[in-house]
Order: C-alpha cells, then sequence, then structure tokens
C-alpha cells in the first residue's frame, strides 16, 4: 500500500465511526458508493466528506453528510436507480455503470479536459441538467478524472505494419465499456468482475486484463503482467450526485455550501490521483511490468480510436444533446 492510501485509508477508519449520524446538524444527506471502504476512491472521498462536515460553511449551514456504505447496501449498477427513487440521497461512482440509462455519460470518455475545465465549457452544467431529467439527480461535480485505462498483458504484444497491437484469440478482461474497442484488436473480451481478476490470471482464464493505471496493486494481479500497453486512454469518470428532491428541499445556504465545497474539491482530488498514479507506477514498475510504448503515429491512432468508439456509441443512442456535448467535451 502507498503512502497516499495508507493515509486516506486511516483518515477513513476515522470517518467511519464518525459517520452515523450525531444529531448535531438539523438536515443530514446519506452517502453510498459504488465500492467497498477499502477503495482508495472512496477512501479519499470520505476524507472530503469529513472535511466537509467540519468545515465553517457546513456548520453554519446545519448540513451534514452521513456515509451508509458501499455494495453491501445497493449493488453498484443498482445505485443510481436507488439515488433517483430516493432510497438515499448522495451517490459516489462511475458515471460509466450507468450508460444504459444515461448514454451521454459516455462523452467523459470521449474527453481530454479536466473537471476545471469542464466546468467552463458547461459541461458539469450540461451532465447536471442531462441526470436531472433522466435519474431525478442533479451532479455536484466531477471528482475523480484524469487517470486514463490500460490493457495489461502477460505477454509482449505484437504490432501491426500500422504499428498498432494485434490480439487476435488473446483474452482479455473486460467489462461493457471495453468490449467494442479491445475487439477492434482482435481481443476476446471475457466478462470477470473486479475481485476475480487475479485468479482469472492466475488459471489462465484470461491472458490480460482491461483496466485504469491505478489500483492493480490493491488487487495485486500485477504478479502475472509483464506489459502494460502506453499510452492510457479515457480517464476516470467518477461522479458525485445528490437526488434532486432532496437537493430541492435544502435550503439555499446549504446548497451554496456544498456545491462550493464540490468545486473546491475537484482540483485537490485531481492533484491526488495523479500523484497516486505516479506512486503506483513505481510500484508495478518493481515488480517487473514494463511500459510498451507505441510509436507516436500509433500513439495517435489508439487514443483517437477509443474516444470515437465512445462517441460513436452516443450517436447510436440518438441523444437530443449530442451538438452540445461534442461542443461542451472536445475529444482535442
Amino acid at each position: 500500500m502507498t503512502l497516499n492510501k495508507l493515509i486516506a485509508t486511516t483518515a477513513l477508519c476515522a470517518v467511519a465511526v464518525v459517520a452515523p449520524a450525531t444529531g448535531a446538524f438539523s438536515e443530514t444527506l446519506r452517502l453510498v458508493t459504488n465500492w467497498s471502504t477499502s477503495s482508495y476512491s472512496v477512501a479519499r472521498t470520505l476524507q472530503f466528506v469529513d472535511e466537509f462536515n467540519a468545515s465553517d460553511a457546513a456548520q453554519a449551514a446545519d448540513l451534514e453528510i452521513v456515509f451508509m456504505g458501499g455494495p453491501e447496501v445497493t449493488p453498484a449498477t443498482e445505485q443510481l436507480t436507488g439515488l433517483s427513487n430516493g432510497v438515499f440521497d448522495m451517490l459516489f461512482g462511475a458515471a460509466g455503470y450507468y450508460v444504459g440509462t444515461v448514454p451521454e455519460s459516455r462523452a467523459l470518455y470521449g474527453t481530454a479536459i479536466t473537471p476545471m475545465q469542464a466546468r467552463e465549457t458547461g459541461a458539469t452544467e450540461l451532465f447536471d441538467q442531462i441526470y436531472s431529467e433522466k435519474a431525478n439527480a442533479r451532479v455536484l461535480g466531477w471528482v475523480a478524472a484524469g487517470v486514463g485505462y490500460h490493457i495489461w498483458l502477460r505477454d509482449e504484444p505484437q504490432l501491426n505494419d500500422k504499428g498498432l497491437p494485434i490480439l487476435d484469440s488473446v483474452k482479455i478482461r473486460s467489462s461493457g465499456f471495453y468490449n467494442t474497442w479491445l475487439e477492434n484488436y482482435g481481443a476476446t473480451t471475457v466478462s470477470v468482475p473486479a475481485p476475480d481478476i487475479y485468479n482469472a490470471l492466475e488459471r489462465g482464464v484470461v491472458d490480460g486484463a482491461a483496466w485504469p493505471g491505478l489500483g492493480i496493486t490493491d488487487y495485486g494481479f500485477e504478479k502475472f503482467i509483464g506489459y502494460r500497453i502506453d499510452p492510457p486512454v479515457w480517464q476516470f469518470d467518477n461522479f458525485l450526485w445528490v437526488n434532486q428532491d432532496k437537493w430541492n428541499s435544502l435550503n439555499d445556504a446549504q446548497r451554496l455550501a456544498l456545491r462550493e465545497a464540490v468545486e473546491a474539491y475537484e482540483p485537490v482530488a485531481f492533484e491526488y490521483y495523479a500523484n497516486l498514479r505516479m506512486e503506483e507506477d513505481v510500484d508495478v514498475a518493481a515488480a517487473g511490468v514494463k511500459s510498451f510504448r507505441l510509436s507516436p503515429e500509433a500513439e495517435a491512432a489508439f487514443v483517437a480510436h477509443a474516444r470515437t468508439v465512445q462517441w460513436d456509441k452516443l450517436q447510436e443512442a440518438n441523444s437530443p444533446y449530442w451538438d452540445q456535448l461534442r461542443a461542451a467535451l472536445p475529444a482535442e
């Protein structure tokens, strides 16, 4: 475990102890997360919760956030429905889990801009509008971004005459939004839940995995990986949402305190994940995983294709927000 993860987890324990409602605030927001408290992203989010609850703004607004749990409360893929129905008030998780309900979330994978830039271009406000319409939820912020996704392989990949990977018959652990991208290079995609990747690699069920640039050491499967194809594609898509009815029930001071806290947290979180990624890169390299670099021309094509896949899928969904999303979330 890296130093930052250790600090985050230690802080998380403190949050978890005090998270149940204290009665000190007249208004509480019940938070659920896609992942368990062992996740570095949940740990950091709960640090934010602790900081918010202790802030002068929250105290003055008489508002607190109460952590209720992760997928043990409601399975991650069902949590947006729970939020929409008011089963809980806030959700931290991956927008990509809910592309069936809100296909516009795919646009997050089609852009390289930061959450801070997304506010300037109007993208954050646009997602807020879309989730309000489709999921009875409001987007408070894009609170994990910047870190991309890789193809992690046991063996060194071969390249075609354009310098792109040849993955014919290579079995790659995947999930829904990876599949079209991987299949373009000939890979055989295999659906494997994250906790089972280690065993799947150990038993030869898969020859590699599509996975972000963070978290590989948490699951320990770097033991079976020899190469990471660079550069990464896409970036983290983690939003913080609030139920729209609950949002409407808050007073102006409470909404302002929450909105300003999340906006201020976005650059802090962006830097945190970037630093954590660099730390984990050191650990992964020490485990013997090599960076497999493509040529500059192939890199550009590799990244462009990954983004195009997501925009194409969104176009197939006939989103009325297509033009606005393309304008607010440029691909370059």
